[in-house]
């Protein structure tokens, strides 16, 4: 098991890189809206299947950020790589702030019953018809 303050500077520095502020748009980095510290853990929590192999990754990864990080990380390999920005970018997304800034309204559950009577209606008619199509024969059509 791993304990997520013991990886808090590798995360900073690649939270940073993958997602660095945007000053023209008014968009802070991961770091400033606080995945770190407050978010990751939420999103490792949400996808405990993910945070064995999120740790892992980290730890092929300089404690410090490297002089070129965006290449450390794609130097993971591309199944690691997805793992760890899919997690930050997961985390990012769990600030409400970030999503309203974003015009984003997040996603929303549907509590939905269909109408399986006439689902099934519809589904029995074609049934009823049977197979329809038309038989091509051979050499006709082809160019």
């Amino acid at each position: 098991m791993y304990n997520i303050d013991d990886f808090q500077t590798r995360i900073a520095w690649v939270a940073e890189t993958l997602i660095p502020s945007d000053v023209k748009s008014g968009m802070p980095s991961a770091t400033e809206a606080g995945v770190p510290g407050r978010l990751l853990p939420r999103a490792l929590k949400e996808r405990d299947d993910l945070a064995p192999s999120f740790f892992k990754a980290l730890l092929r990864l300089p404690e410090t950020r490297p002089r070129d990080p965006l290449d450390a990380i794609r130097a993971l390999g591309a199944d690691d790589f997805h793992t760890i920005s899919f997690l930050i970018a997961g985390a990012y997304f769990l600030d409400e702030a970030i999503n309203r800034k974003l015009r984003y309204p997040g996603q929303e559950a549907l509590y939905e019953t269909p109408d399986y009577d006439e689902i099934m209606e519809a589904i029995e008619r074609v049934q009823a018809r049977g197979s329809v199509y038309v038989d091509v024969p051979e050499g006709r059509g082809s160019a």
